[in-house]
């Protein structure tokens, strides 16, 4: 295909043109002969009035008869369906019979002006038309024709002349062509076969689940806009017998220019926009480059379309006309031949088809590179939540460039979001952070102090404010897990986790129970501090023990005492975050002891954030934590009691209806017989290829066993969007059915149900993924369950749904936010992240704004103009003005968030989370300003200084705090702190586990190295090290005893502190050295490099990746041995291996340089002795430490513990218990 002649004829469609010297009339005629009494027109909304081809005809011949009387005036009612105003026609004489150069009609379509152009079309090019459609689509007597597009519209010409091809119209009701769920109930209701729509409606009609009923319908014309891929695919899916036709023509070329049959069994090899096709019957395609020469095979040009079918021109424009209408330079015929020049760009393909690729004059320079906006729009479509897209260009009032901005419309079948339909914005996006500030700001607290509501009241402190290790471990393991990093799931595993349920292990001890007098305050406290906040120095967010949907806890808590640990009689309300008790009301009772838990839901907590199932989402976090309570009560030999319905108790407690929701009572009382909850039918869903022994399907869990009942499960779509790579991770999930006779107890037993799924030891993480609702708002997760139930023959039911896997030790004993960014992010977020995947840069929108519905054309398109001019884009668009930093203290932190948000330029009015930012960001951000300037900002501080000229205002007042580099990793304690130092590299995180699993009642710090932070400067010496430890340790404790630990290279830092404090005078109770040895590295080129610290000795290489990893074997050891030939690439391959930021990693590699030696030979210490008692903790397969080589150092011989773990295991999840046990064991025998 080189040559012109070979390109012209492959897009050269020239018939026969003997039929098209007929009339429109003529065809007509012809059908009315061949079939008088077969229906033409049916009217579905006057009571299905029809009328024959024989009536049609007589009733049309009375009617011209009788226009042509009254001189062919016509006149019309006014109505929606006329878009365009047209010209009185003024023409005295009229013909009889019409010839086929004649004109048929006029059709406005709108110019780029916005003024209407009316298209002048001629007999034969209609012909011309419904020839094709007859001969090649087969659109005869057998079809039946919907007519719904408004007849100012082109689509509309042969919905309405389909009776000159003999098939038989509907013409549907008015607003039909706007209204899927109708337009369906009319297919079916007539057996339409033949439907045409744009893109925009047929992805309506496939949203509404019911387009699959539509099983007449034979063949669908899709037209007016670009046809996706993905489109094509879900129409196919869902009428697989129905044939699908993309068609394209501008009205100056008579409706269809060309079409495209997409072929079922090709389309998975077809580009992400289908083709156009072929050109139609006496139709001529012409390509043309910018100097009028025919394009090649993939090169974009403007079609050209020449033909029978071209309009006459514009009425009364002879000057556009002639702008549009151009001479055809290719034609051989002696005539005055045109083309009609589209301003449509295109390619033609290698099979002679024709790919549109977008319209010329939508085509943007942007970034240096030319970008077709239709071409961006197709590959935004091509996401599976977007269900249309629109690209516009914006100027940017801030950098003076053109921004890229894409407005889209989810898809409710593949994206749901909470409150479907009613949604507030922060559902579409979190760029307004509106949930965020509602958890931070504990609107689910009860501010007794602001209602004024109890005079003189009673606020009782309760024991036990600061929590206990077994209190955090169970609230930061109890987690709403969205990662699962820890490997396979078995069935065994879901097995062993339904089978050890609690209520299977409070069953027996019921001899010694006791009554609820016995129960002292101090206890009282304990239990309640489980429901309270817990906080870390890694979160924005409390963390809580229990659930919560959407993490906005809304539930309050009340008790009922009636002499009880010698607290007056009364109501009480109990403050998570105060831990006291509050008195509201007092009790006048004869009763000997009684509580009751009164589970309160606060409205304005609530309802900030959602619209929908707010009951149902605050009973389901009451069953939360009841499941708390069955945990936590046994070792008290306590357990929730019968449940109660008494709403009166509002009144008691002083919460009004109108403020409040009363959710349920539950007596606490003694433990005198097993558990018992309201039944809830488990059932398990194992997703496809992720359980090796558990084929994909729904199993009824039953007898301890699983019984298969159907193949189909729950599916991603089924889930809310945010939660849906959750899904995509992992591997089974499981729906609760409530049982319950009693309905209101239903939600409260299925959450109850899964907090003790959540609190399991097995490393399963779960994450609530949908329920049911009482008030007809099912989410999808809901309705799908209910609909396999139905179809399995098993009773549905009240839901609760959830999503497992299993989690890393890492991901269970984490206090951070990295489970919890998901808040941070909407779909609008999430869509963008996505998009990076597949766009390159250059086509990159710089923003997402998520649209309810995008405006539409009256035809059904999008209208991109009304969408430039919404006030939806306006305020999105809306920029602060620009003020640069202007202190040193701006400059730096502005210097600081440029490099956190990787932006080019700040302004200091820049707001932090409406600029894109997330919690993980956030964190970076903070930890940088306290590095940079000495200062401990808590993480909180964006939200209350979320700009850069608040934030320096925060570093620049005195409140800000003195850094220090002891980082307090348990605060859990009375007497003196433990000191620890981590190994080599100084960075103290990894001795988190060991501070939470030590419970020895002391504090732990942990001695972070000087030059891990910015700006510092690693010391070359130990004993430099030492002399400013002690400077920071005198800061909390300044005197001793002192008790100082060391792990691995940091023994010898400890040993060090040890001495030089027994040398000022101070005593050490204690020096624990855990494995001070080095491990064994095995390598063949130690005798080249001996112990020098150089990246040519994989000895150093290899204990340099241990710093960061903790293991010296493993492919990424290998890999990083492979890449790492100086500092920069071995920093880069652990930055991108470990997700740590560079300059912190280069930070850490100078300090192990500076202190680096491979044999541990202390230099420096070979003089020191210690006097404090020393005791070696070693670690299996470590070389002999210092200390056991030299005696010297220590006035008494070294306790040597040996361990089983190793050098690195010892402080992970599967050593720690053993180094732990071995200390306390030590402890308790010295």
């Amino acid at each position: 295909m080189q040559t012109k002649d070979l390109l012209i004829q492959k897009l050269d469609n020239t018939e026969s043109k003997d039929l098209i010297t007929k009339s429109l009339l003529d065809l007509f005629l012809e059908q009315v002969q061949a079939q008088p009494h077969k229906e033409a027109v049916v009217c579905d909304h006057c009571e299905h009035e029809c009328l024959t081809y024989q009536e049609l005809a007589n009733i049309s011949s009375r009617l011209g008869d009788y226009l042509q009387h009254l001189g062919a005036n016509v006149t019309l009612e006014e109505a929606e369906d006329f878009e365009f105003p047209s010209p009185l026609i003024t023409q005295d004489r009229l013909c009889k019979q019409p010839c086929s150069d004649n004109l048929a009609y006029v059709i406005y379509t709108s110019g780029s002006t916005g003024k209407p152009k009316g298209v002048m079309i001629e007999h034969h090019s209609i012909v011309n038309q419904m020839n094709w459609l007859q001969s090649v689509c087969k659109l005869d007597h057998n079809k039946v024709v919907l007519q719904k597009t408004p007849m100012s519209f082109d689509a509309a010409q042969w919905e309405i002349l389909a009776s000159c091809c003999g098939s038989k119209i509907i013409m549907s009701r008015p607003g039909t062509y706007k209204d899927p769920e109708q337009l369906i109930e009319t297919t079916i209701r007539h057996h339409v076969t033949t439907l045409q729509c744009v893109p925009t409606l047929l992805q309506a009609l496939l949203d509404t689940d019911l387009f699959h009923n539509c099983k007449s319908l034979t063949q669908i014309f899709s037209g007016g806009e670009i046809l996706s891929k993905k489109l094509a695919l879900q129409c196919i899916e869902v009428l697989p017998k129905c044939d699908l036709i993309n068609v394209y023509g501008p009205s100056e070329c008579t409706i269809n220019a060309s079409a495209f049959k997409v072929d079922k069994n090709a389309i998975a090899d077809y580009p992400e926009a289908i083709a156009i096709g072929t050109p139609v019957h006496n139709t001529q395609f012409y390509i043309l480059n910018n100097d009028q020469s025919l394009a090649s095979v993939g090169e974009s040009g403007e079609l050209y379309i020449g033909g029978v079918q071209l309009a006459r021109g514009y009425i009364n424009r002879p000057d556009l006309t002639k702008e549009r209408f151009v001479n055809d330079q290719f034609s051989t015929s002696s005539g005055d031949a045109k083309l009609y020049k589209t301003g449509d760009l295109v390619c033609w393909n290698a099979d002679g088809t024709v790919q549109f690729v977008g319209r010329v004059d939508n085509q943007v320079k942007l970034r240096g590179f030319r970008i077709e906006l239709d071409e961006v729009k197709v590959a935004i479509e091509k996401h599976d939540w977007v269900k249309n897209a629109a690209v516009i260009v914006k100027k940017n009032s801030r950098t003076g460039y053109s921004d890229l901005i894409a407005c889209i419309e989810l898809s409710p079948k593949q994206a749901a979001v909470m409150d479907q339909g009613v949604h507030g914005e922060h559902h579409l996006s979190k760029q307004n952070k509106l949930q965020v500030k509602a958890q931070l700001s504990n609107l689910g607290y009860r501010d007794i102090d602001e209602e004024n509501c109890v005079p003189g009241q009673i606020e009782i402190d309760l024991p036990g404010k600061t929590p206990t290790e077994e209190q955090r471990r169970l609230a930061f393991t109890r987690k709403s897990y969205r990662l699962f990093e820890g490997g396979a799931v078995h069935k065994a595993d879901i097995m062993q986790l339904l089978d050890r349920q609690i209520t299977d292990v409070q069953t027996d001890n019921f001899a010694d129970s006791r009554g609820l007098d016995a129960l002292s305050l101090t206890e009282l406290g304990e239990i309640l501090r489980y429901f309270g906040a817990f906080h870390s120095d890694e979160r924005l967010l409390p963390k809580y023990a229990y659930a919560s949907p959407g993490a906005l806890y809304a539930t309050q808590m009340y008790l009922e005492l009636v002499n009880i640990a010698g607290l007056n009689d009364g109501y009480y309300y109990y403050h998570p975050g105060r831990h006291q008790l509050v008195l509201l009301n007092q009790i006048d009772s004869k009763e000997k002891t009684r509580i009751k838990i009164h589970f309160i839901g606060k409205r304005k907590a609530i309802e900030l954030v959602y619209k929908n199932n707010i009951q149902e989402v605050l009973e389901i976090e009451t069953g939360h934590m009841l499941g708390l309570f069955d945990k936590i009560l046994p070792p008290y030999k306590l357990t929730i009691g019968d449940a109660n319905y008494t709403p009166e108790v509002n009144e008691k407690i002083l919460c009004p209806d109108e403020h409040y929701y009363y959710l349920g009572t539950f007596d606490l009382v003694p433990q005198l017989k097993p558990l018992s909850i309201e039944p809830v039918d488990i059932y398990v869903q194992s997703h496809p290829g992720k359980i090796p022994d558990l084929p994909a399907g729904l199993y009824k869990y039953k007898d301890r066993g699983l019984q298969k009942i159907s193949d189909d499960i729950i599916l991603k779509r089924h889930v809310i969007a945010i939660n849906q790579l959750t899904y995509e991770q992992g591997s089974f999930g499981i729906a609760m059915i409530g049982r319950s006779s009693c309905k209101w107890a239903n939600y409260f037993a299925m959450g109850r149900k899964l907090q003790h799924l959540q609190m399991n030891d097995l490393n399963l993480g779960f994450l609530s993924s949908g329920y049911s609702s009482e008030t007809g708002n099912d989410l999808p997760s809901a309705k799908q369950i209910t609909k396999i139930l139905s179809a399995s023959h098993e009773e549905p039911g009240p839901s609760y749904f959830c999503i497992g896997g299993r989690v890393s030790d890492e991901q269970l004993i984490s206090e951070g936010m990295r489970e919890d960014a998901v808040q941070m992010k909407g779909p609008a977020e999430l869509i963008k992240e996505d998009l990076r995947n597949f766009l390159p840069d250059y086509m990159m929108p710089n923003k997402i704004i998520v649209i309810d519905k995008l405006p539409l054309t009256a035809n059904g398109k999008i209208d991109v103009k009304a969408l430039e001019a919404s006030d939806k884009v306006n305020i999105e668009m809306a920029q602060r003005p620009i003020i640069k930093p202007r202190t040193n203290t701006e400059q730096r932190i502005g210097e600081i968030w440029k490099k956190a948000m990787k932006w080019d330029s700040v302004s200091i009015c820049d707001d932090f989370f409406e600029s894109g930012g997330n919690s993980l960001i956030a964190v970076r951000i903070i930890n940088a300003i306290n590095k940079e300037f000495d200062c401990t900002l808590p993480l909180h501080t964006l939200f209350e200084a979320p700009t850069i000229e608040k934030l320096a205002r925060k570093v620049d007042s005195d409140e800000v705090e003195l850094a220090s580099r002891l980082v307090r990793l348990s605060s859990t304690g009375v007497k003196n702190p433990i000191y620890c130092w981590p190994g080599l590299g100084g960075y103290p995180m990894n001795l988190r586990l060991l501070a939470e699993k030590i419970n020895i009642n002391r504090p732990f710090y942990g001695v972070q190295a000087y030059g891990i932070n910015q700006g510092e400067k690693p010391f070359s010496s130990i004993s430099e090290m030492a002399v400013e430890d002690i400077k920071e340790i005198k800061r909390i404790q300044p005197n001793g005893p002192y008790t100082l630990w060391g792990y691995s290279f940091g023994a010898r830092v400890a040993f060090e502190v040890a001495y030089q404090l027994e040398q000022s005078g101070e005593h050490v109770e204690n020096l624990f050295l855990i494995a001070p040895g080095s491990p064994k590295v095995e390598t063949n080129n130690e005798a080249i490099d001996g112990n020098q610290p150089v990246f040519t000795n994989k000895v150093y290489v290899t204990i340099l990746f241990s710093v960061f990893a903790s293991t010296i074997t493993g492919l990424a050891l290998e890999e990083c041995l492979k890449v790492a030939k100086d500092e920069n690439s071995f920093a880069s391959f652990i930055a991108i291996y470990k997700k740590l930021d560079l300059d912190l990693v280069k930070r850490i590699i100078r300090i192990v340089h500076q202190t680096y030696e491979v044999k541990y030979t202390f230099r420096e210490l070979t003089k020191r002795q210690i006097v404090a008692p020393i005791t070696i903790f070693k670690a299996d397969g470590d070389d002999y430490s210092f200390i056991e080589s030299h005696s010297r150092y220590s006035r008494k011989t070294p306790t040597v513990i040996n361990l089983k773990a190793d050098h690195y295991s010892m402080l992970k999840i599967t050593g720690i218990c053993e180094l732990v046990t071995a200390i306390q064991r030590h402890l308790e025998t010295a």
